[in-house]
């Protein structure tokens, strides 16, 4: 077991939809409440790289068991290509799972347990993504159930850690975060359409089709835009996001997705478009954030 077939099995790509609601939240504590804990901040991170790491690791385990990953998957998927048992897999999921359990003990005993409750629920949410009779992996809602658990699970998880302030604002601060964990899944569901369809599956694409994906995609980037201008207009985020939105947002970027066939072949192409959105994006907003903090201290 190396450490290439580690990476492969954690699927960087996506651990992305981890990192960003942990920077988002804690900035915004900053901002907002005058409250960050880098301690919390780096351990966050790290608990959230390895439960969307675990995570994804169970998809696949059930996939594998299932028969549900072809071999055409090899490249992506380290079970599939044989370089690594699943019995394997399984120590490192536990591994993972462990650590991250660790990590939400500590900061409860510090902040509130009321955090590990979200914790236990965000585990069972994430087993049930690819286990049992009738899996979320395999319907129409991984979408919205993703974009949810991650986008607002975490946001507002992140914020009260931080800050000891759970409210409707922290709440609609995460409502783009949601948006974008939802087109992260969309992107790979839409590049997984043929395999799925032949495992079974009843994804969003799948039901909608791939034209209507499509335009899902792009609705949901532009929409991102909109979002932080509602935030900017009801008071949540300051104009300096918007600045920065407009300035660093990646707009080629809708053209680019328009202009390829989407299949497993153009997945890595998909992805990297959607994580290169998401990231501009949030950057935008950390760094909008960042300077009105930075006005707020008179430097």
């Amino acid at each position: 077991m190396s450490f290439k077939t580690i990476i492969k099995l954690m699927d960087i790509k996506t651990l992305v939809a981890g990192v960003i609601p942990v920077l988002l939240g804690s900035i915004y504590s900053w901002y907002e409440f005058g409250q960050i804990n880098l301690v919390y901040l780096i351990l966050l991170m790290i608990s959230m790289m390895l439960i969307q790491s675990a995570t994804n690791m169970i998809n696949d385990y059930f996939d594998f068991k299932r028969g549900a990953d072809s071999e055409e998957k090899a490249d992506e998927k380290a079970l599939v290509s044989g370089e690594i048992t699943p019995k394997q897999v399984l120590f490192i999921i536990l591994i993972y799972q462990l650590v991250a359990c660790t990590i939400a003990i500590f900061i409860s005993s510090r902040t509130s347990y009321n955090i590990l409750l979200v914790g236990v629920v965000g585990v069972m949410i994430s087993i049930l993504y690819a286990f049992g009779p009738l899996p979320i992996s395999y319907t129409p809602m991984g979408e919205i159930v993703s974009g949810m658990t991650m986008g607002i699970g975490i946001t507002t998880t992140v914020i009260y850690i931080h800050s000891g302030v759970f409210n409707l604002n922290t709440v609609l601060v995460a409502a783009p975060t949601v948006v974008y964990i939802g087109t992260i899944l969309l992107s790979n569901n839409l590049s997984d359409l043929k395999g799925d369809k032949e495992a079974g599956r009843k994804t969003l694409p799948i039901l909608i089709g791939i034209e209507n994906s499509e335009k899902l995609w792009v609705f949901n980037v532009i929409m991102l835009i909109v979002l932080t201008l509602v935030l900017i207009l009801i008071g949540i985020y300051p104009i300096a996001v918007l600045v920065f939105t407009i300035l660093l947002f990646p707009y080629k970027s809708v053209s680019n997705f328009l202009s390829y066939n989407k299949n497993v072949n153009t997945k890595g192409r998909t992805m990297g478009l959607i994580g290169k959105v998401g990231l501009k994006y949030h950057l935008s907003v950390i760094t909008g954030l960042l300077i009105s903090i930075m006005f707020k201290a008179g430097v």
